[in-house]
């Protein structure tokens, strides 16, 4: 559990890095990299959740 945790701080570490660089250079492929990382950790998320299940549907 607290791997997830600690990989919920990195996410929240480079968004707001990503976002205070396109706000202090203006360059819109920050906005895309934040895109990029947003649908990076949701799509690991969403396949971490599917584990969660499957495991404790076979270790019933």
């Amino acid at each position: 559990m607290i791997v997830v945790r600690l990989l919920l701080v990195a996410l929240v570490v480079a968004v707001v890095a990503l976002g205070l660089a396109w706000l202090f250079t203006g360059n819109r492929r920050y906005l895309a990299h934040i895109g990029r990382v947003l649908r990076f950790s949701l799509v690991v998320g969403v396949v971490a959740a599917l584990f969660y299940v499957v495991e404790r549907l076979v270790l019933r």
